[in-house]
């Protein structure tokens, strides 16, 4: 059964999908959270769910953060922070669902 809240929180998915390079991102009906995979290492499985569109933002800033410290010196870099400096729009952040 769909709510109004899933209505409003598939737009919003989509929006972070936009700005999030590497990520795939989606709103679970089944789980009702937002959830992003980063598809950039398969080797490597992460993702992060959060209630929020704006949350979910933070922690994939975080993973990105993260990624950004361990890397090697010299090696060619897995993640861009240059995409994420830009920020969420505003209107995920206050009115995120």
């Amino acid at each position: 059964m769909s709510t109004r809240a899933d209505a409003d929180a598939v737009p919003a998915a989509e929006q972070v999908q936009a700005y999030a390079y590497g990520w795939l991102v989606w709103w679970s009906l089944r789980y009702r959270r937002f959830e992003a995979w980063d598809c950039r290492d398969a080797a490597c499985f992460r993702a992060v769910y959060a209630d929020s569109a704006a949350e979910l933002w933070d922690r994939m800033q975080q993973v990105e953060l993260d990624l950004w410290r361990t890397s090697s010196p010299g090696a060619p870099p897995l993640v861009t922070i240059a995409g994420f400096s830009r920020g969420l729009p505003e209107t995920l952040r206050t009115g995120s669902p």
